[in-house]
């Protein structure tokens, strides 16, 4: 996420748990919101209606054929996600994941921010405006989810791209979650890429997250299909 923008997810993220956080300013700088200060203004944002539907239902009623991708498939969009400060690769992938990253620092325990990335190739009747517009409502499915209705536009590098931050329950307590997407049309099909984020509740680790993703989205380097 960009910095201006991840300020403004991490802002949202922060009212959801209830909590005051350091956002990341404009300039790189850190910007202080509250929960207080960021009620005020959200209530005066007109009200959004959320999408109609997740990006798997669209798939599934479209008849699309979707192929997990992963680094060096040939034909495939050579895609370069640096490694936040702080944090370092998982030494083993989940399943279908063209990378992952965690926060290093044993402090944080064994439950600590990370974030999934995963590329699909999309084939058949796709069209990407409705890939960007069906995004956010994923997260908005999971239990006690508290966030806005609708993404923001952001920059994955130099791609445009959506995300969307909030809070939900897991196990009884909240957590943080949010979710970049982008997406690459190609000649015979559309690469959606998408970063997951999760940090439990606690300031410092919804911080760690923001930061991390914000490194993450400014030092992305994605190079089309040729």
């Amino acid at each position: 996420m960009r910095s201006s923008s991840t300020a403004g997810v991490v802002a949202i993220v922060a009212v959801a748990l209830g909590i005051g956080v350091a956002g990341c300013g404009s300039d790189g700088e850190k910007a202080e919101s509250t929960s207080a200060e960021q009620t005020s203004e959200t209530s005066a944002t007109p009200e959004q209606a959320a999408p109609e539907m997740t990006i798997a239902e669209y798939i599934q009623q479209n008849g699309i054929v979707e192929t997990p991708v992963l680094p060096g498939d040939p034909g495939a969009p050579v895609i370069e996600l640096p490694v936040p400060r702080g944090w370092g690769r998982l030494a083993t992938m989940p399943e279908r994941a063209y990378d992952a990253v965690i926060v290093t620092d044993p402090a944080a325990g064994g439950d600590r921010p990370r974030i999934i990335t995963y590329v699909t190739k999309l084939t058949g009747n796709v069209d990407p405006a409705k890939i960007m517009e069906y995004a956010p409502k994923e997260i908005q499915t999971l239990e006690g989810y508290e966030g806005p209705k609708v993404g923001s536009p952001t920059k994955l590098g130099e791609t445009d791209a959506t995300q969307i931050g909030g809070a939900y329950m897991k196990n009884g307590q909240k957590r943080a979650i949010g979710q970049m997407t982008a997406v690459i049309p190609a000649a015979d099909g559309v690469y959606m890429i998408q970063l997951n984020g999760s940090a439990p509740g606690q300031p410092e680790k919804v911080q760690a997250l923001a930061a991390g993703s914000a490194e993450i989205a400014m030092g992305a380097k994605i190079n089309p299909v040729a």
